[in-house]
């Protein structure tokens, strides 16, 4: 016999040993198994007969086995399907000539719909090589529907309505407590607003009643000063200056319709106004109209220098 055959030999005799040993093992598993299950015996009630939707139950898990075997419980990370763990406590352990025996009640709930919902736990046996589960009996329950199964589709004369078409009077609530707080909201929020705005809105609307004035005064104004020119007349060149006088004296606070035009003239200490309102006098008491709209445009402009200065001191006060 050659090298090469007795090598071939010796690998084929060490594999066959390694699949023995292999088989060993797992018989002596299976029977340690076969022995943990008669020596432990597991059982599973439930505390009730039928759960309902979401509901806690409990389940009571006993074992009885030898005390010098290590046993361990279904923890929270075991699966409880079809039901959902909540939490467990644990019965004290007795022990009497050598048999011990260990109690865990779980709270479960399900919200599964089958009819009959069951659950069987193992129990495991802790020892050198491996853990050995073994198995309890397989308890059940009943669910409870609380709502009757309702048909897909049904014939509109068997619907069980009734018509009425009478006027139903409700009565209407009204909630006080909640318009109490939004109308103190709406009442706080002004009043801030106005507390940190109230001097700038102000000043807002001045301006647009000072502005709003001079337009008018502008359009009555030009007006009036379009009649005079295409017609005059002393009455006519008067009211066109009561026009000016009458602004006048609402922009600046001062009787400019009780003031002849020396008075205005000596009080305003401006030689150009003073010049126009001359020239107007002549118009009124002389008839003499040459220029008519030359000392008019002057009280214009003298009109739109105040009104500046007046939206000035409002923009700034």
């Amino acid at each position: 016999m050659t090298s090469a055959s007795r090598q071939v030999m010796k690998k084929k005799a060490k594999n066959a040993r390694r699949r023995f040993y292999i088989l060993c093992s797992i018989c002596c598993l299976l029977l340690s198994g076969s022995l943990y299950a008669q020596e432990i015996k597991v059982h599973a009630k439930f505390s009730a007969d039928s759960i309902k939707l979401g509901k806690p139950v409990e389940l009571s898990l006993s074992a009885h086995y030898p005390s010098r075997l290590n046993i361990l419980f279904p923890d929270s990370s075991f699966a409880f399907a079809p039901f959902e763990f909540q939490k467990k406590r644990f019965v004290p352990t007795l022990t009497k000539n050598g048999i011990s025996r260990d109690s865990v009640i779980y709270t479960l709930t399900s919200f599964e719909v089958d009819s009959i919902q069951t659950l069987k736990l193992p129990v495991f046996v802790v020892n050198t090589m491996d853990c050995v589960k073994v198995f309890s009996n397989t308890d059940s329950v009943y669910f409870q529907h609380l709502v009757k199964s309702i048909p897909d589709s049904v014939a509109t004369e068997k619907l069980p309505l009734k018509a009425n078409t009478n006027y139903l009077n409700v009565s209407w609530n009204l909630n006080y407590i909640l318009v109490g707080i939004v109308v103190l909201i709406v009442v706080v929020a002004l009043v801030v607003v106005w507390i940190v705005f109230g001097k700038r809105i102000m000043r807002y609307f001045r301006i647009k009643k000072l502005t709003k004035a001079y337009e008018a005064f502008l359009a009555k104004f030009d007006n009036s000063l379009y009649k005079l020119e295409t017609g005059f007349s002393p009455q006519q060149a008067e009211a066109t200056l009561v026009v000016w006088k009458l602004y006048l004296e609402s922009l600046m606070r001062q009787p400019y319709t009780k003031y002849t035009s020396k008075e205005i003239r000596a009080m305003e200490q401006n030689e150009t106004l003073g010049q126009a309102l001359s020239t107007i006098d002549r118009m009124i008491y002389g008839h003499q109209h040459d220029n008519v709209r030359s000392p008019f445009d002057q009280l214009k402009a003298h009109v739109q220098q105040q009104f500046e200065k007046k939206k000035a001191e409002v923009s700034h006060g």
